[in-house]
């Protein structure tokens, strides 16, 4: 994620510059920056809050609709979550001989048995997304400035899955382990939206109505997601 905040702080740098000097680009340029959590999640799966994070880059366009200050407005961008799990657990997956694969959380220490002491466990997910919104913009002639509201959906679909773990070996060298490979998430997801915001700042949710486990662990069948924070206007 330190490579997440570097382009948050490149967004920001961004907008104050698309602010100053008022481009006539077409589009803008989002960033949402927020924390993820888990509805009914899998039996044993505890996230650390502050640590489960998302961030969304996405290049909205909007189409207005009329002349009152409504607009449908597409875009299409790129999602990556990133669920920090507590007490020792880590997602682990195999595949038995008649190549079925299935999905556990197991211990850490069962897993990494050449290690003295754990850090952080994570999960990570990226996605191509395609978000719909219709929004409303009470400065219909400067869409920039003043107050909108945007209610909408998104789909998407996932690139990439990983474990990441750090932690000390029993030589006490310090190790990060990142396993790229198949942890039995759903490979499309959808869900509905919501913005609010003035100027090039607005709150964001994310509501996935998807399952968020193809091949669920032990008690993750009915497991969906859910994100909120801030988003950034770059321009």
């Amino acid at each position: 994620m330190r490579k997440l905040g570097i382009l948050l702080i490149g967004v920001l740098t961004l907008g104050s510059i698309a602010r100053a000097q008022r481009p006539d680009l077409p589009g803008s340029l989002v960033v949402d920056w927020g924390l993820n959590t888990l509805l009914n999640a899998p039996t044993d799966v505890k996230l650390s809050g502050f640590n489960s994070k998302t961030v969304n880059v996405i290049y909205y366009y909007d189409l207005p609709i009329g002349d009152n200050g409504f607009t449908f407005t597409p875009g299409i961008g790129l999602g990556m979550e990133r669920f920090t799990l507590e007490d020792g657990k880590t997602l682990r997956t195999s595949v038995n001989n008649s190549n079925v694969r299935s999905v556990a959380v197991a211990d850490l220490a069962t897993v990494y048995p050449q290690a003295n002491t754990f850090g952080k466990s994570k999960v990570g997910l990226n996605y191509l997304d395609i978000p719909l919104e219709f929004r409303y913009y009470t400065s219909k002639n400067n869409m920039s400035r003043g107050f909108r509201v945007a209610l909408g959906a998104k789909v998407g679909v996932l690139y990439s899955s990983f474990t990441k773990v750090k932690f000390e070996d029993n030589a006490a060298d310090q190790r990060m382990i990142k396993d790229r490979q198949d942890l039995g998430f759903e490979k499309f997801r959808y869900g509905v939206q919501a913005r609010v915001g003035f100027g090039g700042f607005s709150l964001f949710g994310y509501y996935e109505l998807s399952n968020k486990f193809d091949i669920a662990p032990a008690g993750g069948a009915d497991t969906q997601g859910l994100s909120f924070g801030i988003s950034l206007t770059g321009f």
